[in-house]
């Protein structure tokens, strides 16, 4: 049978290959992936820009105090920053904002903003609604408290990868819902917007994808959200929601993701409510392609990021 992905990027094939040779020692739990991706943190990092600012911080939240890491391209004292509140991939089960570094340094420095990095609360210790609260939470402290980490409180977007797209999706519509001010753009890498997992490009790649096969998938559904009546909620799968008033979205995707129609059809229905959307798709590209693949398609991805940003946050 054909391969249902066509002819891969020599990059793309060099990564599978990596990945398929790795799968027969994969453990599917959640602490045994924490060590995993713990340890692949420098890997994915080798050789991150460097910012004016690199801090952490603790924001209240509802479990807790929040640990955040956050960037600057640009030391206190020059004027308050545009912020760009971002929420980390991995299936709401593993990593961090650590795993995400380089981007966030990217994002800062391309887009003139402070990038507040949230290591919000992972399931399955802390199933849905945890994480959503956690980053509404963060957000209305930094309404709040922007001014002390140099912070523009009136200036706010969202950004999330994967599990992290769901987030922003679902903490803009909870945002809605409790007639908050709204952020003034949401970017969503890869996103995870139904957890039904019934698409056409989730059915057609996800059974024997290198990175986000079907068993990996419905395991961290079931950490997160495991009960089938919970997929209908507009929180847990933004695809779902009435999305009138959604704040101007940007969606990447790769052209071989099996999540490739959670991000396509969430642009569609944001359009369709009469919001502004749009999408990049990048052919021949897998999930989280920013994290695994240094190549031009990758910095073409992470240039249409920035632009959104910077053209929301002015």
């Amino acid at each position: 049978m054909a391969d249902p992905r066509g002819e891969l990027h020599p990059a793309v094939k060099l990564l599978f290959e990596s990945l398929e040779a790795q799968r027969g020692a994969r453990v599917l739990e959640a602490q045994a992936m924490r060590a995993t991706a713990g340890a692949m943190a420098a890997g994915l990092n080798p050789d991150p820009p460097a910012v004016a600012v690199l801090r952490e911080i603790r924001i209240p939240g509802p479990g807790g105090a929040l640990r955040a890491r956050v960037f600057a391209p640009r030391p206190p004292g020059e004027g308050p920053l545009p912020i760009v509140v971002y929420t980390h991939g991995g299936g709401f089960v593993v990593w961090s904002p650590e795993t995400q570094e380089t981007l966030a340094r990217r994002l800062a420095l391309g887009a003139g903003a402070l990038v507040v990095s949230l290591d919000y609360r992972l399931a399955p210790e802390h199933p849905y609604p945890a994480a959503v609260d956690d980053c509404v939470a963060a957000i209305g402290w930094l309404r709040e408290n922007a001014p002390k980490i140099g912070g523009d409180p009136s200036r706010i977007a969202l950004a999330g990868d994967s599990a992290g797209g769901n987030l922003v999706a679902a903490a803009a519509l909870r945002l809605l819902r409790d007639a908050a001010r709204a952020p003034a753009g949401v970017l969503m890498l890869y996103p995870w917007t139904d957890l039904a997992l019934e698409s056409e490009s989730f059915r057609r790649l996800a059974p024997d994808d290198p990175l986000l096969d079907t068993a990996v998938m419905e395991f961290f559904r079931e950490c997160y959200a495991p009960r089938p009546e919970q997929w209908n909620d507009p929180l847990v799968s933004p695809l779902r929601a009435d999305l009138r008033g959604f704040p101007p979205t940007c969606v990447i995707v790769g052209g071989i993701d099996p999540l490739y129609d959670d991000g396509a059809r969430f642009v569609d229905e944001v359009r369709k409510a009469g919001g502004s959307a749009v999408l990049h798709a990048f052919a021949g590209m897998p999930h989280e392609f920013h994290l695994f693949l240094p190549i031009e398609e990758t910095d073409r991805a992470i240039a249409e990021m920035c632009r959104f940003l910077s053209g929301v946050l002015k």
